[in-house]
């Protein structure tokens, strides 16, 4: 048994992430990872060693992003690593292309 109630609205129930994006929350074993991990970095207060988290990611995706763009820059060749990041690159960058295309056209 878990140590939330079934109708706690702070996060979703086991597996509910999977269907339902939106405002992804913990699972079971996701949250006693991250309250270990606060545990041992921040007196346990979970917020401060999220925020620590992603200030990490976001560095370490625009130093890969920045490797990136110099290998394409210089001539490298790319692993296949390189070639599946600069492909999701290329796709987000559409997308946002185009969602702000289909923005402008909605409010023209």
């Amino acid at each position: 048994m878990t140590r939330y109630l079934n109708d706690d609205r702070r996060r979703k129930q086991e597996g509910e992430h999977l269907t339902n994006v939106v405002k992804v929350r913990f699972t079971d074993a996701e949250l006693e990872d991250i309250e270990r991990a606060a545990a041992m970095t921040t007196n346990g207060r979970i917020a401060p060693l999220l925020h620590d988290l992603a200030l990490e990611a976001l560095e370490a995706r625009r130093l890969k992003q920045a490797q990136l763009l110099d290998d394409l820059a210089n001539g490298r060749p790319l692993d296949e690593r390189a070639r599946q990041t600069l492909a999701e690159l290329m796709a987000q960058t559409a997308e946002r292309h185009l969602l702000a295309s289909v923005a402008q056209r909605a409010m023209a």
